[in-house]
């Protein structure tokens, strides 16, 4: 008796934080790779808008460009701060296997 409710407590609590950590771990690994590629392609492509006006091929407006990088900055801040937090077992195994994955990716 006391070993089935010990047994089924376990699997109840056990099972989402297992499956939340490992959920968390490949999300926070593929975030990392994704956000890797995107600071290279946006990085890459200033310096092609950069080289591009030096050789006076293009005339950049940079305040302009500064301009709209800071709204959609200031959006996409917005944006992941409206995300609902409710705190369940597999919140709980998530958010350290989202950290484990994006110190290893």
């Amino acid at each position: 008796m006391v070993a089935d409710i010990l047994t089924s407590s376990i699997t109840s609590s056990g099972v989402p934080l297992v499956g939340g950590g490992l959920i968390g771990f490949a999300v926070g690994y593929a975030l990392k790779k994704i956000a890797k590629f995107v600071v290279i392609g946006i990085g890459l492509i200033a310096l092609l808008i950069a080289y591009l006006e030096y050789q006076k091929w293009i005339s950049a407006n940079w305040a302009v460009i500064e301009s709209q990088t800071s709204t959609m900055m200031t959006q996409a801040y917005v944006v992941t701060h409206e995300i609902p937090t409710g705190i369940g077992l597999g919140v709980v195994g998530f958010l350290p296997g989202l950290a484990m994955g994006f110190a290893k990716g």
